[in-house]
């Protein structure tokens, strides 16, 4: 076992440990998908139709980059550890980490004085994962790394369409032939 790996593990131990915060955690973890709809429903609400629309291409390529990266990968789920839910697959990335911190960064610059929420629930869905034994800590870091490159992906994707006329309120006016 790498010194790496060994940390991994130990985290994982530790984490794992707090049996206290079991029903917390699995609550964040498994209703993870009822606070994204809650998050869609917001955005639209407050953001419109097309935010909402871009949000959702986020969500889903959040979702397909993380199925398509475990086989990469091949890390095993977490053994001998105090499973409090069950899962299967492989475990890196991890994909509620990865699409957590994608919409933390994507939501960021529209949160206003929610953005500490925002990154708050991003740590602790990721989090999450590691108390409830399905991830090591280093599934969550990846996971949240790439997420947050997604998130400015589609950041710069918005501001391109933003720049070209193609979505909301154009940064320059359009240019007419």
């Amino acid at each position: 076992m790498s010194m790496f790996s060994q940390f991994d593990y130990y985290v994982l131990m530790f984490l794992n440990s707090f049996s206290f915060l079991d029903p917390f955690m699995l609550f964040v973890s498994l209703k993870f998908d009822y606070f994204l709809f809650l998050i869609i429903a917001a955005l639209y609400y407050y953001r419109g139709k097309q935010e909402t629309i871009l949000f959702l291409a986020l969500l889903v390529s959040a979702w397909a980059l993380a199925l398509a990266l475990k086989p990469v990968f091949e890390v095993p789920r977490p053994e001998d550890v105090r499973f409090v839910t069950c899962t299967t697959g492989y475990s890196m990335p991890s994909g509620h980490s990865l699409m957590s911190f994608a919409l933390a960064t994507f939501l960021h610059p529209r949160a206003g004085k929610y953005k500490l929420l925002v990154w708050a629930f991003a740590i602790t869905v990721s989090l999450s994962r590691i108390f409830i034994g399905v991830h090591y800590p280093s599934d969550v870091i990846v996971g949240a790394f790439i997420g947050c490159l997604v998130g400015f992906f589609w950041l710069y994707v918005e501001k391109m369409l933003k720049k070209y006329g193609l979505f909301g309120n154009s940064l320059e006016p359009r240019q007419e032939s």
